[in-house]
């Protein structure tokens, strides 16, 4: 490995998660630590991969590789992947296991992107994602896009609370302490990882893979008209006329 291909490596790494029993990180050791499994029943589901993945024995030697060659050496002849490209709002070709391998082996699922995966099986297949958490950003363009959390945390959908007012405009005590009016403390910017900021008008589609169904949810008069939750290892798709990036806000471990 040259001088800056280590020094891109070492940039990547100070950028991920490791849990405090690797910092620093051990060069020879496995180059990812954390495995997230989704399982696709029979037919389409549409799922997210939260991790980044590196190729490599070791840390030393691995090198940044999310391509569906690399995530899915293995899989059911006839499994497809489908992504949506959003930049131009189209879906792209899709990409299918046959005889061993991928059509478009350079196809890639990263953090922040979803997709389709179609299941050719009659039973459940768990699907294991190993890498490492990544905190980053996903950006959402006017239209349609295709997305999921950037972060180890879900994608918080709530709208940002009114700020807290004293009751009868009187002192505010603290802890015990008598003093002055005091402000209320800031409402955290995002509640499970990564703030959605819905805007008046937003529409997100989420897909029930059980039923093959998606589910419509309108953001409207400060509201969502129905329920909405995006875990990780998910992924949603989002109709906006404001566009906005999305930034995990999750704690890096210390």
């Amino acid at each position: 490995m040259g001088t800056n291909q280590r020094l891109s490596l070492f940039a990547l790494v100070s950028a991920m998660t490791w849990p405090a029993a690797a910092q620093p990180a051990n060069l020879n050791g496995p180059p990812n630590l954390v495995t997230n499994t989704v399982t696709l029943p029979p037919g389409w589901s549409l799922a997210a991969n939260p991790l980044f993945h590196l190729r490599g024995t070791t840390l030393r030697d691995a090198v940044p590789d999310n391509t569906v060659a690399e995530l899915f050496k293995q899989m059911p002849p006839g499994t497809v992947l489908l992504k949506f490209d959003n930049a131009t709002q189209r879906f792209d070709r899709k990409t299918a296991f046959r005889h061993g391998r991928w059509s478009n082996p350079h196809e890639t699922l990263a953090p922040g992107e979803g997709a389709f995966l179609f299941n050719p099986t009659r039973k459940p297949l768990a699907v294991a994602f190993t890498g490492n958490w990544w905190y980053g950003a996903v950006s959402i363009p006017v239209g349609l896009s295709l997305i999921s959390s950037p972060g180890p945390g879900t994608i918080d959908f709530m709208p940002p609370a009114p700020p807290q007012t004293p009751p009868f405009g009187g002192p505010v005590v603290i802890y015990g302490e008598p003093g002055p009016p005091a402000v209320p403390p800031p409402v955290p910017f995002a509640r499970s990882g990564v703030n959605f900021d819905p805007q008046e008008g937003d529409v997100v589609y989420t897909f029930d893979n059980a039923s093959g169904r998606f589910h419509s949810h309108t953001f409207q008069n400060g509201a969502w008209d129905a329920p909405l939750v995006v875990g990780v290892g998910d992924a949603c798709f989002v109709h906006t006329t404001k566009p906005r990036t999305l930034q995990s806000t999750v704690p890096r471990p210390v």
